[in-house]
């Protein structure tokens, strides 16, 4: 971080050109209102592979991923912490140590329960082994005191330009300095890569039954 609150991180070249360096100012959402966060998400997340395996009617996913990502927003904002882009472009979604993968309660509370509706039944149902496998993976691999990172995005636009990891500063340092470990799901290769440019290291690639999209289980431990 710089004198000014800024979180400064250099991205690796896509060309011949030396490396650009990126500051983006990232500070935590202190206020309920979390509709700009919320399009962010959805934006960065709408063309993801397997937003587009379950639900290929562009019209309903875009209802289906602003859904889940309130609500996994919502969830992080009030259970742990939410680093935001002072532009509102950027969002990461945390939950600290001591905090699990929300019950049935926390997706009553945060709206996660409107997702069969919001998504329709069969897209719903072809996310559910995804987030079967993925909670097998966090129970198996995030069993010690850590920093859960439930959701990272990007708007399109301003991908590539370091934004990403200058989310992730803010926690991932608090974690170095407590001694923490900080954990992640993703079934994106090319965040694996970013993930590791940051110490995460994969646990495991596994395979969801019946489903095209795989999931990493990546750990990051404290510095």
């Amino acid at each position: 971080m710089n004198r000014h609150g800024e979180a400064c991180v250099r991205t690796r070249p896509t060309s011949a050109r030396d490396l650009v360096a990126t500051c983006a100012e990232i500070i935590r959402l202190e206020k309920p209102g979390c509709g700009r966060a919320a399009l962010a998400l959805a934006r960065a997340f709408l063309e993801y592979d397997l937003m587009v395996y379950a639900a290929p009617d562009r019209a309903r996913r875009v209802r289906g991923v602003t859904a889940l990502y309130e609500a996994i927003l919502r969830d992080c904002f009030r259970l742990g912490e939410v680093h935001v882009t002072r532009e509102g472009d950027g969002v990461a979604c945390w939950l600290p140590p001591g905090v699990d993968m929300p019950n049935f309660w926390r997706q009553f509370r945060s709206g996660m329960l409107r997702m069969p509706l919001r998504f329709g039944w069969q897209a719903f149902q072809r996310l559910v082994p995804y987030d079967t496998v993925a909670r097998k993976l966090h129970h198996q691999y995030a069993d010690m005191p850590n920093w859960y990172l439930a959701a990272i995005g990007v708007e399109p636009e301003r991908q590539g330009q370091g934004i990403g990891g200058a989310l992730m500063q803010p926690i991932l340092q608090r974690a170095d300095n407590a001694k923490l470990h900080c954990y992640l799901e993703t079934h994106r290769p090319d965040n694996v890569r970013l993930y590791e440019r940051h110490g995460f290291d994969v646990l495991e690639q596994a395979a969801v039954p019946e489903h095209p999209i795989p999931v990493w289980a990546m750990l990051r431990r404290p510095r």
